[in-house]
């Protein structure tokens, strides 16, 4: 009975770790017009299907929460200013939007937002943390997945690898009796 207990609190953490892993790293997709969504530390490819351009503000609020941009589509290399004082402090950066797609990177700080103030439809998908998080989160997901498994492996004394073996060998490595004469 223990074995069990010990064989499903280690496969919950598998699942529990990869559905952890798998929601932080995910793209995210976002519709609609007037909205303000999260990219964080990481990108947003935004699709501008209408004819004008969009007034566009990147903000992170708090008075530490500065941050930069880039977009080689757009031109756009720009830290955030300061605005407001006091508790009501905030960071933005404010651009236009041409018609078509632009990739937008948040290439310092964490915790951006976007804002569209504009009747006009976008799409964007945010991927919200940088590429190197999403590396470590990763490596860290799969080391403790690695680590389960082999927890698992060695709770069951490592029942597998003989019969793995005996399958993969086709009995040939099982000891054979020699008679003397």
């Amino acid at each position: 009975m223990k074995t069990k207990i010990q064989l499903v609190v280690a496969i919950l953490v598998i699942v529990g770790v990869a559905y952890w892993a798998y929601t932080s790293v995910r793209a995210l997709r976002y519709v609609g017009a007037n909205i303000m969504f999260p990219v964080g530390s990481g990108h947003v490819v935004i699709q501008n299907p209408g004819n004008e351009p969009i007034p566009i503000e990147m903000r992170s609020g708090g008075r530490t929460a500065n941050f930069r941009v880039a977009s080689g589509a757009l031109d756009l290399a720009e830290a955030a200013k300061r605005q407001g004082t006091g508790r009501d402090a905030y960071y933005s950066v404010n651009f236009d939007l041409p018609p078509g797609q632009a990739r937008i990177d948040v290439t310092w700080g964490s915790g951006v937002q976007l804002i569209s103030r504009s009747d006009t439809r976008i799409e964007a998908v945010v991927t919200p943390l940088a590429s190197g998080s999403m590396r470590w989160i990763l490596i860290g997901a799969g080391a403790v997945i690695a680590y389960a498994l082999y927890y698992m492996s060695r709770v069951t004394q490592h029942r597998w690898l003989s019969t793995l073996r005996t399958r993969l060998a086709g009995n040939r490595l099982q000891p054979t009796q020699t008679t003397s004469s």
